[in-house]
């Protein structure tokens, strides 16, 4: 990924991390969650796995990401 993108929480507004590794093709093994513990409405959804081309393509992604370009 060349371009630096800020994920946040939809619900509570916290910012989230990310971290990824390589897989075969254009694939990558994500997990995101949030940066700091506390009360999140969507903490149940949390932490975000899977294997995907971006972390906008994960299942729960459009519930869960609030995106920011850097």
């Amino acid at each position: 990924m060349s371009e630096r993108v800020f994920f946040w929480c939809r619900s509570c507004r916290q910012p989230l991390y990310a971290t990824s590794s390589a897989t075969t093709g254009t694939d990558r093994d994500w997990e995101i969650d949030h940066q700091q513990p506390g009360t999140c409405r969507n903490g149940h959804l949390l932490p975000l796995t899977g294997t995907a081309p971006a972390p906008e393509a994960l299942l729960d992604a459009p519930r869960i990401l609030r995106l920011f370009d850097g």
